[in-house]
């Protein structure tokens, strides 16, 4: 098997499915919840659920006596191809007890063996003699995630496990709709695969609808009337959001900025941004600026100027008003709209 330096979360999936599986592994990063999920595909994938309790064997570092490792990994598996061992929070091992585990994996011949050892930190950067000696024979393994992209990258890949793809336009809202928690994205992964069943093509209306039910799709809808300037679209979705459970605060907070979103991109525009330009001066996917150029058009930055103003009203009135917030969103929304065009 051809040898590479560090894998990811995605290619450590694609080893699994495809059996390309190497007889050590040292698992670190500070995504634990993807070391677990990672461990139990291997488990699942390697051994027979009839023989689990003779060919996998789970170690703890602080009291682990790596003679007994070893006299595990050497020993045959019990009627299966594979047997797995695996050392968990592997940084608690003892200075006496990792040295001998690092003189056993340099001075071993691991090819074409039976077993596979999994040396897991759950904390802590792994020792530098123990990851020298495993990427001599078999893979270390990354699970941070560093930043939006890999973490689009994961979702995506996470999708591909149940042969199902997400737009990237579903991607963003799943990511803005909770953020960057690995354990949470999981969770809520795991709800949209099942609430989609069998549909191959994930959307945004699948995120909104598996997470936040119609409530979520109703907030989008009353952004874009805003933005298109459809009165009635926009004061139908606020009537139904009245009877969810989204906080008024938050349908404005998201309002003030769909009227920011257009203010910014109406004044890049005036100063000759091109598409790419707009872009990267407001860091959003390509199908929400196109949006934003299209809304922009619809309104005069007089207008946003003005917008601004209800919002500060509104804003006041939300906080020290006795008045029914519903009406108070109702009243910005058309005074927002139907402001004199003064081109």
């Amino acid at each position: 098997m051809k040898q590479e330096n560090n894998l990811s979360y995605e290619r450590i999936l694609d080893h699994v499915k495809k059996e390309k599986i190497f007889s050590v592994y040292l698992f670190f990063g500070n995504e634990n919840y993807l070391k677990d999920n990672i461990l139990n595909k291997f488990k699942n994938k390697l051994i027979d659920s009839n023989y689990r309790e003779l060919n996998y064997k789970v170690f703890y570092g602080e009291k682990t006596l790596i003679g007994e490792i070893i006299n595990e990994v050497e020993t045959l598996p019990f009627i299966s191809k594979y047997k797995l061992v695996v050392i968990k929070e592997a940084e608690k091992i003892s200075k006496e007890e990792m040295d001998r585990l690092i003189n056993y994996l340099n001075n071993h011949n691991f090819k074409n063996y039976f077993s596979t050892l999994i040396i897991v930190y759950k904390e802590k950067t792994p020792h530098k003699e123990l990851s020298k000696a495993i990427k001599r024979i078999g893979m270390a393994v990354n699970f941070n995630i560093p930043d939006k992209s890999k973490l689009t990258i994961w979702i995506r890949s996470k999708f591909q496990q149940s042969n199902k793809k997400i737009t990237p336009e579903a991607s963003f809202y799943l990511q803005s709709m909770i953020g960057s928690d690995v354990r949470r994205l999981f969770i809520e992964i795991e709800k949209i695969d099942i609430y989609t069943k069998d549909k191959n093509i994930i959307e945004k209306e699948d995120i909104m609808m598996a997470i936040g039910g119609s409530e979520s799709i109703n907030i989008f809808n009353v952004l874009d009337s805003i933005g298109k300037k459809e009165l009635k679209n926009a004061i139908d979705g606020l009537i139904k959001l009245d009877k969810s459970n989204l906080h008024y605060l938050s349908i404005f907070a998201m309002i003030y900025r769909q009227i920011r979103l257009i203010l910014q991109t109406k004044l890049l525009l005036i100063n000759g941004a091109d598409f790419n330009q707009i872009k990267n001066e407001l860091k959003l996917p390509y199908f929400i600026i196109e949006k934003m150029i299209k809304q922009s058009k619809k309104y005069t930055v007089k207008e946003l100027c003005q917008s601004y103003k209800l919002l500060n009203v509104a804003d006041l009135e939300l906080k020290d008003s006795q008045k029914n917030p519903q009406i108070i969103l109702e009243e910005l929304v058309m005074n927002i709209i139907n402001q004199k065009n003064s081109r």
